[in-house]
């Protein structure tokens, strides 16, 4: 038992999540927090310049160290604005406790100062929430909401601090940190998911964020290898399995090519591991049809079922069930899908020739940039993205080959790249962290830049700016051809805009150019680099121009 403040004892359980860096904007109600963790040395504070950016920062922070974020902010405010990255963890099944300075009790239901019900105003978005009302109880709610983060499908939950409640001191009991239940596939279960499978001639495998989540890619990769089942990769979690494998058949995302979208058209069973089979990995939930078998596993039982009638549904831990499932798999016995894997890889490679893609003519192009920096990109790097058609160059061109290599929000939430990729370099210092964004999204977060000078947080940013909101644009002249409104940009020198808070700025003007400057940028120890590319306004996506 240990007597100590509601603040000090908040502190206590986050050492025993072994948290190490807290985001936020500081507020004064929950000032009595920031001060305990001031004393403590384990664990570092980063003051960022808007909640938005914390939350995403905080986000990028947890998807690359597979550890829960923690983010603080103020009253309704704060909360209005975390609500942001407080969703993005949600939709991405990102583990995040939010701790929110509430109004003093005794003001409660006065509609004071900056009061929101904050539990309820962001449940939609949130696994949990709950307020501390007995210093006592600090403990035990707070690493509720670190179990209810972490485990079964992670996500968001909230923690509301009456700014009365902080100060006060109680005697706290400590339970031990907290144990991530690994539900396993019982020997029936895995043997009605192999007998169905014996049955298939195309059979594919759908990868989602649960591989990445319960640190299951390698199990992955030996259960297709022992299998030679192809692989396609849900929405923006192209890292699930090296793109260079065999096995590995492409993505299902916004912009995947025809080719690949066949691997799962064409296959008679699907085995959707770790994944929702969310709108756009399904491609507006058309991608699956009644007479294929779909056999559905995944650590959360409302998933199952939810957008497709499953042949079979079995709740377990992704990498807990790979494993149990390779060893049961006989030597030799599932050599007749060769032939259909390979069919697949090559349907994966001849869609995925950037060679072949045409572009309008203008002094730098997204397939050029696209070619260099695939040639200059280390391995080890790390890849943030916003959301922008930009982004589908990345998608279909680029070979990611690392584990967490890749942070990118399914929420498709815009301002999310640059900060999501401060907060990846916080989390794996040691490795390249380069971010992919639009002027559009960059516009809405590049405050940010002024926290990763200050924290001496070296990313590399690409922004892709052709002075509109192009995604917006694209689809405006599809529905209303020629009324352009609301997406036309200024002219924004975004270079001179990072210099002057401190970062290295450049505006590129040739392909030499950025492989001269990227390869600086990637030498950089101490400060972020923006590398900004005006781009062709109409050329709005991979083969799709304005025109069209």
């Amino acid at each position: 038992m240990y007597h100590m403040t509601s603040a000090e004892a908040i502190v206590e359980c986050m050492k025993r999540e072994q948290v190490e860096r807290v985001f936020c904007v500081p507020g004064e109600s929950y000032l009595p927090l920031m001060e305990a963790i001031y004393n403590e040395d384990g664990i570092e504070l980063i003051s960022t310049r808007h909640e938005g950016g914390a939350a995403f920062m905080a986000e990028g922070y947890a998807k690359t160290s597979n550890n829960p974020a923690v983010v603080m902010a103020t009253r309704g405010v704060g909360a209005a604005n975390l609500s942001i990255g407080i969703h993005t963890a949600y939709q991405d099944s990102t583990p995040m406790v939010v701790f929110l300075g509430q109004v003093h009790t005794k003001y409660r239901g006065r509609e004071g100062f900056q009061e929101m019900e904050l539990d309820r105003f962001l449940e939609q978005a949130t696994k949990w929430g709950v307020e501390i009302r007995d210093p006592e109880r600090t403990p035990e709610l707070v690493q509720r909401a670190f179990r209810i983060a972490k485990s079964g499908r992670p996500g968001p939950v909230v923690v509301s601090l009456p700014e009365n409640i902080l100060p006060e001191k109680a005697d706290m009991r400590f339970a031990q940190s907290v144990t991530i239940p690994k539900p396993a596939l019982s020997l029936h279960q895995v043997e009605e998911i192999l007998t169905h499978l014996k049955k298939a001639e195309r059979p594919v495998i759908i990868a989602g964020g649960g591989i990445k989540l319960s640190n299951g890619e390698e199990a992955l990769q030996a259960f297709c290898e022992k299998t030679n089942i192809p692989v396609m990769a849900s929405f923006r979690r192209h890292d699930v399995l090296s793109n260079d494998h065999p096995l590995y058949c492409g993505h299902l995302g916004l912009g995947t090519p025809v080719t690949q979208l066949e691997t799962v058209q064409q296959a008679d069973v699907v085995f959707a591991v770790g994944t929702r089979l969310s709108e756009v990995t399904t491609q507006d939930y058309s991608l699956l049809k009644p007479e294929q078998t779909l056999i559905h596993l995944d650590i959360e039982p409302d998933i199952l079922g939810r957008v497709f009638p499953t042949e079979v549904g079995l709740v377990a831990d992704a990498k807990t069930a790979l494993h149990s499932l390779t060893g049961a798999v006989e030597e030799g016995g599932y050599s007749k899908w060769k032939t259909w894997g390979n069919e697949r890889r090559e349907a994966f490679l001849s869609s995925s020739r950037i060679e072949d893609i045409q572009e309008l003519d203008w002094s730098i192009g997204y397939k050029e940039i696209i070619q260099a920096f695939n040639e200059l990109c280390p391995a080890d790097s790390i890849i943030a993205n916003d959301a922008g058609n930009f982004a589908t160059w990345m998608h279909n061109f680029h070979i990611f080959t690392g584990k967490k290599s890749y942070t990118g929000p399914t929420s498709g939430a815009m301002g999310y790249g640059f900060p999501a990729g401060v907060g990846a370099k916080m989390a794996s210092p040691k490795q390249p962290v380069i971010v992919f964004t639009g002027d559009g999204g960059f516009m809405m977060t590049l405050q940010e830049i002024e926290t990763a000078v200050r924290n001496r947080t070296p990313v590399i940013v690409l922004v892709f700016n052709n002075s509109s909101y192009g995604t917006i644009r694209m689809h405006q002249e599809k529905t209303f051809p020629n009324h352009v409104i609301g997406t036309k940009l200024s002219d924004v020198n975004y270079s001179k805009l990072a210099e002057a808070i401190g970062a290295h700025g450049i505006s590129i003007d040739s392909c030499a150019h950025f492989r001269k400057v990227f390869k600086e940028a990637l030498q950089e120890t101490d400060r972020p680099t923006i590398i900004e590319m005006k781009m062709n306004p109409n050329q709005v996506s991979v083969g799709m121009r304005l025109t069209n």
